[in-house]
């Protein structure tokens, strides 16, 4: 008896030692979280109350309700880089929402906010330093390690000072906020104004080092600067024509010189280096660029001036799955042809213009192999084509592949005015091209690609309906008369073969 009460007494000053040296420790551990959190340096709001509400309560309904105004017809989407504006929230919030809307409840460890200092003169990249951002929404923690990476790079470098009062990248925090949680790291990048391309195409280089498929790209940046409402529509539109294209010499070039054509226009776009960034690091990355909305300031009722402007675009750039689902519908084919037709028409001076009409349509700004074939008299009259999906927009490609078949096929002589009212316009739209092997072909349906080192060919999937070929047929005459390989060159297991799949339509 006596050893079980002594027994019992060891236990409970044990158990009594046990849950002080707990209290003791759980105190200096939250002592140290505290004296953790006073020693963070947190980047406070500097535009609050201004560009958008400093209240919580406030800033979340007005969120809400621009949200709930846009409409998402992308769904579920990919996007990995969104171009949105940075002006006041009654301004250009309802704009910014259809960026925000297409990425709402998606989980990124990481985003990226890429803008241009409207106050500091400055080369390359300024990257903060800070260890969060705050806004009336909530802390959000910088993605340090990925900073530190980025500026091993001499045209990247950490400047917390430029980043002090510039409003651009703050007010899109609270929207990621808002439709991401505070749950993602940040990294928050601001241009100087005089990167030039290979500067940029150097930055994007290693922007591409560091990401992956659940970094998200934010373009911070509003477009002409202080035209006339008129004049704003047209140049914010060549603005966006050249976004879309995604050639970001061309846009540089038109950035640098556009204010030099309009009354009062002071600039095009005002992170032109952020933007063109953008659409390098999307070429890499084979995005699909899509304009979500467009409007100028003169749209909204609040400001009412027409006088001088400032346009705002919301853009996305998405993963774009190429397979037999996502094909032009016949109004699209309708267009596809009317725009290869013009195009030629235009090359004669027969219209003045070509019709817009595909901007209607999202497909166009896609980035697909296609070729065009112009018959005459039921015989080929000229074909040219891009297999891959190229660095342009589909319109674009269906208009210089349509010039190229009637100017540039070296088997036929240039194609003449006289012949254009004869000329049946035909157009292949592709999917990407896959490796395979002879026994998965299916005539009819695939096209085929031949490649070993310095030699390839091509054949359409309609090749083999319109000469009735077998397969042994069309695979020989594609190794010998296209790839001016040895006509069982197939069999070589050096020699590769792709298959992809095509919409064929043509002019009735």
């Amino acid at each position: 008896m006596f050893f079980m009460t002594t027994l019992v007494k060891i236990l409970i000053i044990f158990l009594i030692l046990a849950f002080a040296i707990y209290i003791i420790f759980k105190n200096n551990n939250n002592t140290n979280m505290k004296q953790a959190k006073k020693n963070l340096i947190i980047r406070k709001p500097a535009v609050a109350g201004q560009f958008y509400p400093a209240d919580k309560n406030e800033l979340n309904n007005l969120i809400d309700s621009l949200l709930s105004g846009s409409r998402n017809e992308f769904g579920t989407t990919d996007a990995q880089i969104l171009i949105v504006p940075h002006a006041g929230y009654i301004f250009s919030g309802s704009i910014a929402a259809q960026g925000f809307k297409t990425i709402e409840n998606k989980e990124f460890d990481t985003v990226i906010l890429l803008g241009n200092s409207h106050q500091e003169f400055f080369t390359g990249l300024a990257l903060d330093g800070n260890d969060a951002w705050e806004t009336p929404l909530g802390q959000v923690e910088l993605d340090k390690e990925l900073i530190n990476k980025l500026s091993n790079n001499k045209l990247i470098n950490i400047n917390s000072k430029v980043h002090l009062t510039e409003h651009s990248l703050e007010v899109e925090l609270p929207w990621l906020q808002k439709v991401l949680g505070n749950k993602f790291k940040l990294v928050s990048g601001l241009f100087g104004s005089d990167n030039n391309l290979e500067d940029l195409k150097n930055i994007a280089e290693n922007i591409l080092e560091i990401i992956n498929n659940r970094t998200l790209i934010v373009i911070s940046t509003d477009l002409s600067h202080y035209p006339n409402y008129d004049d704003a529509k047209i140049i914010d539109n060549k603005t966006i024509d050249l976004i879309l294209q995604g050639d970001a010499k061309k846009f540089l070039q038109a950035s640098d010189s556009c204010q030099d054509i309009y009354n009062n226009l002071s600039t095009c776009v005002c992170a032109w280096p952020a933007v063109a960034t953008g659409m390098l690091l999307s070429s890499r990355l084979n995005l699909s660029a899509e304009l979500l909305d467009y409007k100028n300031s003169g749209d909204i009722e609040i400001y009412g001036d027409k006088d001088r402007v400032v346009g705002y675009a919301s853009i996305i750039f998405k993963k774009q799955e190429l397979n037999n689902k996502n094909m032009l519908n016949q109004q699209e084919q309708k267009v596809a042809l009317k725009l290869a037709r013009q195009t030629l028409e235009k090359s004669f001076n027969l219209v003045n213009d070509v019709s817009e009409e595909y901007k209607n349509f999202n497909i166009f700004n896609e980035k697909r192999g296609v070729f065009v074939t112009l018959n005459k008299s039921n015989n080929l009259r000229g074909c040219i084509g891009l297999i891959e999906p190229p660095e342009i927009p589909l319109y674009q490609a269906i208009q210089e592949m349509a010039l190229s078949a009637a100017f540039d096929d070296t088997r036929f002589y240039k194609l003449t005015r006289d012949e254009l009212d004869e000329i049946k316009i035909e157009i292949s739209v592709l999917t990407a091209p896959k490796k395979s092997d002879v026994n998965k072909i299916e005539l009819g349906k695939h096209g085929v690609i031949i490649k070993s080192e310095f030699n390839s060919g091509v054949f359409l999937p309609q090749v083999a309906t319109e000469t009735g070929w077998n397969k042994e047929q069309f695979l020989s005459e594609l190794c010998s008369q296209k790839a001016g390989l040895n006509f069982d060159c197939y069999l070589d297991p050096d020699v590769d073969v792709y298959t992809f799949e095509a919409q064929v339509f043509e002019e009735s």
